[in-house]
């Protein structure tokens, strides 16, 4: 006998949440916190945002050689990026995007107050690379020491990823579904249905009477009936199940609205439960940086319960992948183009021209804590 299907909620009352006289939309770094205040942040619009990153590593740390430091990352980050870019021989891409990534990443560790990125690092991640089988590579993580930290394990961190990843290796097979970009080429070379699900839009409400704040993500519901899966099983391979539940007014027929199910208690400002929603709630979210409006088009990422443990921050997934292609491309450039030539080759091409500037301009908008973007017209 199948399991008995629970009937959706009923859509919670509530106004939506502002803060001053603007209404709130939901992001990463949707609002910011001097004190005890909260303030609202504004889209940021630059054709180049390694200029912003300096201004904002200089601004976070006080001067003396620490701050030297970040600049010195910060600037051969910049430098190994662009040469990436111009760069005819796709096999060199590689190595230089992730010494850009990595630097670029110290860097921003350091501005957050990781004293630790100034000295001595690893990897803290190796490869084995399996030729005849690209899904059953490997990435290992290794064990870091006090005098040697892991950088891949301090990034986890920064990030709030889940530290269970580290208990086992990484099966390359469950990091390339992971990766937004070319997505559909993945479900290509692997005759598997997608696992990105946009998410048409947020609402953040508000109930000043009780002081609760909480979010609902709105889905498309024909995404769903098209790969046939439930709205059950969508919330459990997101990762939002036991904090999201279906929720319904009976106004809609086009959409599933996921509402947080525990609404977030605030005691004065309602900004402050938002800061906690958004902490809570980011690494499920999903990203693509556009040119135009709405700038951002966020989705859920659902797998398999078998690969849940596998499941990275966006940008860390961005970032291992890159290492794992840079790893290839040093010690068994050979073997790269064989990655080309497999059924895997259009989704690796497409990574290494499409995720790099998306992985920029995520990283500028962590850095600076507001959201920054290409602008569609100069």
């Amino acid at each position: 006998m199948s399991a008995k299907v629970k009937p959706p909620v009923p859509i919670r009352a509530g106004s939506a949440l502002k803060i001053g006289h603007e209404t709130v939309s939901f992001g990463r770094n949707a609002i910011a916190q001097n004190g005890s205040a909260f303030t609202v942040q504004h889209r940021l619009f630059v054709n180049d945002p390694w200029e912003l990153i300096a201004e904002a590593i200089h601004r976070s740390l006080p001067s003396g050689r620490t701050r030297d430091i970040a600049h010195s990352f910060r600037r051969q980050a910049e430098d190994y990026f662009r040469a990436a870019t111009i760069g005819r021989e796709l096999a060199v891409r590689p190595v230089l995007f992730y010494y850009a990534f990595l630097n670029l990443w110290k860097a921003y560790a350091l501005a957050k107050g990781n004293a630790l990125m100034a000295g001595k690092t690893g990897h803290g991640v190796s490869s084995v690379a399996k030729p005849k089988a690209v899904a059953g590579s490997l990435i290992k993580f290794e064990k870091p020491t006090p005098k040697r930290p892991g950088m891949f394990q301090e990034l986890l961190l920064h990030m709030n990823g889940n530290p269970v990843v580290l208990n086992a290796d990484l099966r390359l097979g469950y990091l390339l579904p992971q990766i937004l970009p070319g997505h559909r080429l993945w479900c290509y070379a692997t005759n598997r249905p997608e696992r990105f699900l946009s998410i048409e839009r947020f609402e953040i409400r508000n109930d000043p009477s009780t002081r609760h704040v909480w979010l609902n993500l709105f889905l498309v519901k024909s995404d769903l009936d098209r790969l046939g899966i439930s709205a059950t099983k969508t919330l459990s391979q997101a990762g939002l199940a036991g904090d999201f539940e279906v929720a319904d007014d009976g106004s809609s027929i086009d959409f599933v609205c996921f509402q947080q199910q525990s609404p977030e208690p605030y005691t004065t400002d309602p900004a402050e439960a938002l800061a906690q929603i958004i902490q809570t709630t980011k690494n499920r979210i999903w990203e693509t940086v556009r040119v135009i409006s709405p700038y951002r088009k966020p989705y859920v990422y659902c797998c398999p319960s078998s690969e849940r443990n596998a499941r990275l921050p966006q940008m860390l997934s961005v970032y291992l992948l890159m290492y794992f292609l840079g790893s290839v491309t040093r010690y068994t450039p050979l073997y790269f183009e064989d990655l080309l030539d497999s059924k895997y080759g259009p989704l690796f091409e497409t990574f290494l021209s499409e995720s790099p500037l998306q992985f920029l301009y995520l990283m500028a908008s962590e850095i600076l804590g507001t959201e920054v973007s290409r602008p569609a017209i100069i």
